[in-house]
């Protein structure tokens, strides 16, 4: 199947905007919850406030009715007692009267907070006061003798119920007004309550779904990564291949054409020195040297392609090993150009040792190769630890990294500012065959050696003034 995933990669969004929405989705219901939550909790308690309210009115209404039934069965037993002259209803109208006062006495502690309602139940527990002293007055078998106190009595005694029952009438319209309004209020606050319930949840469903959109969006999107990656390790691994075949056909299949070509050109010009003219051993030289750097551009090309496997696990380098066996594959060259070299104590990291070692022969062959005529060449190497962030193009996941600086400085010829770049490009060269020798290959080894160990290498110069290579190895270990 051939993908066509980065049209549809295009159209996703990319990881800073998936983040910012993640980030806005779950910031704004977060608050959207919480004021809910607190607003929520504020009707809640109006709920239950008003819910106890209605319980309290209820109880106070309760609490009337009880009052006004104690009265009424106070008031009917003693007037049967007047009319019947039946002693046995003295006891039942005393103890009905007696229930009256604690009735009352209860009502007291329920309209707390209620002015009006305290005037009123003041008003009653007079009343009620004087009922019962009526009607224990009445009671007495000594007052049933004067017909004329009896009628006194029984009509103040009328009169107090009458204003009892008119009190307890009152109150109870204004707990009834009361209950109405608490009731409304409750069952109000009741359906505010259902309601923020579901505006709740609804939030949370759409964060809930929004979220599983957005991730369902990027497992895709990953999806899609993966298959594209999977046939660029395909690709690679083919192109590896590829270059493992080259590098044996150059190895054996084109160096052997190579050398005849030398041993041919060097046998007639040892057989034919004294026939041939002077043109035709020139072209036959001329056979030879290209057929020389026919060879050396194939050996080179040899070394870049065993740079592209590591060919074994990494472990810990000391650097200052790979830089002492540099140097010493470098003996003659440095003894010949009576080169310097300082260095700093340098760090371990871990890597590859011959890699580490080709990439110090390089640059250090590099920078005696191309020094001034006049000067011996000095090189120096210093080291010191950077943050990721300020390497040129890092990449984000090494931004919070440390990395070793190692910079080589030389007083060679150096080169021009725009090929800062170029130089590091395979089989680029700055200068003709004839003024220094090599293929322009040794600086795209370099790169790939530091590429090979997820670090960068720079290199800055003005003409004449020599140049700094700057390598950044990473500190911790980011190798498989």
């Amino acid at each position: 199947m051939k993908l066509s995933t980065f049209n549809l990669l295009n159209r996703t969004l990319s990881e800073q905007q998936l983040s910012l929405i993640t980030r806005f989705l779950l910031g704004t219901s977060l608050i959207l919850i919480i004021a809910l939550s607190y607003s929520y909790n504020e009707i809640n308690q109006e709920l239950i406030n008003y819910s106890e309210k209605v319980n309290q009115t209820q109880r106070v209404i309760s609490s009337l009715n009880e009052v006004s039934s104690a009265l009424y069965e106070s008031t009917y037993h003693a007037n049967t007692y007047l009319f019947l002259k039946d002693t046995a209803y003295i006891n039942k109208t005393l103890a009905a009267a007696k229930t009256i006062p604690a009735l009352t006495q209860k009502i007291d502690s329920l309209v707390v907070g209620n002015e009006s309602q305290q005037k009123r139940l003041e008003a009653l527990k007079v009343h009620v006061g004087e009922f019962s002293t009526y009607t224990e007055r009445l009671a007495k078998s000594a007052t049933l003798v004067n017909p004329a106190i009896v009628y006194a009595l029984y009509k103040k005694k009328n009169l107090e119920v009458d204003s009892i029952t008119k009190l307890i009438s009152e109150m109870n319209n204004v707990e009834g007004q009361l209950m109405h309004m608490r009731v409304r209020s409750r069952d109000n606050y009741r359906l505010q309550v259902f309601r923020y319930n579901w505006i709740i949840m609804l939030v949370a469903i759409v964060f809930l779904s929004s979220a599983f959109v957005l991730l369902d969006r990027e497992l895709k999107r990953n999806q899609f990564y993966r298959i594209d990656l999977e046939n660029k390790i395909e690709n690679l691994n083919r192109s590896n291949s590829e270059l493992e075949q080259f590098a044996y056909v150059a190895s054996h299949d084109l160096q052997e054409p190579l050398r005849k070509i030398r041993s041919f050109s060097d046998r007639l010009v040892s057989k034919y020195q004294e026939e041939i003219s002077d043109e035709i051993f020139q072209m036959l030289n001329k056979i030879d040297g290209s057929a020389q750097r026919m060879q050396l551009l194939i050996n080179d090309l040899l070394s870049f392609s065993r740079i592209v496997k590591t060919g074994s696990d990494a472990r810990l380098i000391n650097l200052n090993t790979s830089l002492a066996d540099a140097k010493s594959n470098l003996s003659e060259m440095i003894m010949e150009n009576k080169a310097v070299i300082h260095s700093e104590l340098l760090p371990s990291v871990e890597g590859y040792g011959s890699q580490m070692v080709q990439l110090f022969q390089n640059l250090l062959s590099n920078s005696i190769k191309y020094h001034k005529e006049d000067q011996r060449p000095i090189i120096r190497i210093t080291h010191r630890l950077v943050n990721g962030e300020i390497i040129p193009g890092v990449k984000p996941s090494h931004q919070e990294i440390q990395f070793h600086q190692i910079k080589i400085s030389d007083n060679g010829i150096g080169f021009k500012k725009e090929f800062s770049e170029k130089i590091f490009i395979i089989f680029k060269r700055l200068h003709g065959r004839n003024e220094f020798a090599g293929t322009g290959i040794g600086l795209a080894i370099c790169k790939r050696v530091v590429s090979n160990h997820n670090g960068y290498i720079f290199a800055e110069s003005t003409e004449g003034e020599g140049a700094n290579f700057y390598i950044y190895l990473p500190s911790e270990s980011l190798l498989s």
